[in-house]
């Protein structure tokens, strides 16, 4: 018995360490770097680093690497057979206890929301309920988030269809151009505007390529495509043109004043409230069958701690919608038909 325990007791001394393991394993899953670093929120430097250490100390190569793309070699592939099921039951039994401890909720936001929206409403958040506590996971990969982390609540414009989670609209898209007051007094001052007359000057457009989910179809393009519907104009308009796939740096390209932004109601109200941006226009596009969905685990929907995060949202989600609301007139010009985002849509097809 005790030479048993004398072995069991080398091998665990000889064992490598289990971070190294995890960033393997995840590596070896996704057959890239950068991919685990973006699942495992590090960087990919801290990926390479884990993953040489671990080589070291085996004193084998674990993966063949050809430019950017790597492929595990045949050891690797003993060591990640016998590897994975391993670090994925600590995984789920590291979950199971922390979902032990009942005053913890995880809720999962792309980074946009996450910076934009969330991040100015959280202080109200722990104020109201300091017993909560509060796990913010920031990810574009949502649809790959079941075989490594399950969290109670998702809020995002594409929601994962798995059965273990329940899908309800939480608010509708509304988007209008906004710019700072900076460049409306150097661009627009004492000018009528109409909507397309926007486009004759600098704009801050969504790159096509890589955008970001909480964007969709909705760009320049788009609101070229329905005004012109309105007034007749088909000629394409040449302007100064930034362009980026990061809306955050979009919105802040447009409050140093760098151009007219499309801004997206939820996203930017408060900037619009506190006078960094404004409306050079009052014309909206308002697209009732685009939603962020509230995504909620069914184990999570009685705990007390989401009751109370939920009545929480829904008052934020309430006061932002009736703002908008009350935004409008009726010389606004906000298209407001269901049908007009079906036919935007199509318009990019």
């Amino acid at each position: 018995m005790q030479k048993k325990q004398l072995f069991a007791d080398r091998l665990l001394a000889q064992m490598p360490s289990l971070r190294a393991l995890r960033c393997f394993v995840t590596a070896a899953r996704y057959e890239s770097f950068t991919q685990a670093a973006e699942v495992l929120c590090v960087t990919q430097a801290a990926i390479s680093r884990q993953i040489k250490e671990l080589e070291d100390f085996l004193d084998v190569a674990l993966f063949e690497r050809t430019g950017r793309h790597i492929a595990l070699t045949e050891a690797g592939r003993i060591l990640y057979n016998a590897s994975y099921l391993s670090i994925m039951n600590i995984a789920e039994a590291a979950e199971a206890v922390r979902r032990a401890d009942k005053h913890a909720l995880t809720v999962c936001v792309s980074h946009t929301f996450s910076a934009l929206w969330l991040s100015s409403r959280l202080p109200s958040l722990r104020k109201r309920f300091p017993e909560i506590r509060l796990h913010v996971m920031v990810t574009e990969h949502f649809m790959e988030l079941d075989e490594l982390m399950e969290p109670d609540v998702i809020i995002t414009k594409n929601p994962p269809r798995q059965p273990e989670y329940e899908v309800e609209p939480l608010f509708h898209d509304v988007v209008y151009p906004v710019c700072s007051p900076a460049f409306s007094e150097r661009y627009f001052r004492g000018k009528s505007l109409k909507p397309l007359d926007l486009l004759s000057y600098p704009t801050l457009n969504l790159s096509l390529l890589g955008r970001a989910q909480v964007c969709e179809h909705v760009d320049w393009r788009v609101w070229r495509n329905w005004f012109q519907q309105g007034d007749g104009s088909e000629g394409f308009v040449e302007n100064d043109r930034f362009e980026s796939n990061d809306y955050r740096l979009l919105v802040a390209q447009a409050e140093a004043g760098e151009g007219t932004l499309l801004g997206w109601h939820h996203l930017l109200h408060h900037q619009i409230d506190e006078g960094r941006l404004l409306r050079p226009v009052q014309d909206a596009l308002e697209f009732h069958d685009r939603h962020h969905y509230l995504i909620t685990h069914k184990n999570a929907k009685l705990r007390p701690e989401y009751l109370r995060f939920r009545e929480w949202l829904d008052e934020e989600v309430s006061v932002m919608m009736r703002e908008w609301r009350g935004s409008e007139g009726p010389t606004s010009g906000t298209q407001s038909s269901p049908s007009n985002s079906e036919h935007i849509a199509k318009s990019l097809d």
